[in-house]
């Protein structure tokens, strides 16, 4: 609720961008839920800077906190330029995020087995499966779980879906899978 991600967006790409749903990229059009179709987890990923600082306290930080964000550039300044804004808007609700700018070789031998500080900035691996997607990032056992995510009822649904043979069921189901993801927030 922090990130405003018309503006990321707006200064970043000259507002040639989609926002990305969580758990799947909306390349994925037949898997993928827009963010207007998540259900109650859907306001999570609207800008309300005054919403997310009550969360903030009611999570036991009501005058905020200082953490790092760990990014790499990949080559491209567009993912500093975010990283600046990213900064900006949780500066904006108290939260101080110290810049941390990897060589490729630090930031790719410990993020994604999640070995970071604080909070990381960055693009997710290109896949072209759902399940790819959703079980690298969210299964426990997962070595690129790097938010260490080990939710019983997410491992479960993740699981099930692997077995459904019937594509539409299947995808019912990835859908179901995105709208709790919404819910939980473990990505933004």
């Amino acid at each position: 609720m922090a990130l405003n991600r018309q503006a990321l967006v707006e200064a970043v790409v000259d507002g040639a961008a989609v926002f990305n749903p969580p758990g799947l990229p909306i390349a994925l059009r037949d898997w993928s839920l827009p963010i207007d179709q998540l259900g109650e987890g859907a306001h999570y990923y609207k800008h309300d800077p005054a919403e997310a600082r009550r969360l903030l306290a009611q999570a036991g930080y009501p005058r905020g906190f200082a953490t790092v964000v760990d990014f790499h550039s990949f080559g491209e300044t567009a993912l500093v330029d975010g990283a600046q804004l990213l900064a900006t808007d949780l500066k904006e609700i108290g939260i101080e995020a110290k810049l941390n700018q990897r060589e490729y070789g630090a930031y790719i031998a410990t993020v994604p087995l999640g070995k970071y500080e604080g909070i990381v900035w960055g693009p997710a691996t290109p896949f072209l499966e759902p399940d790819s997607f959703l079980a690298t990032a969210y299964l426990p056992d997962s070595p690129r779980n790097n938010m260490k995510v080990n939710d019983p009822p997410l491992t479960d649904m993740l699981l099930r879906q692997r077995r459904v043979q019937d594509p539409a069921k299947r995808r019912e189901l990835i859908l179901e899978i995105q709208r709790y993801l919404a819910k939980m927030v473990y990505r933004a």
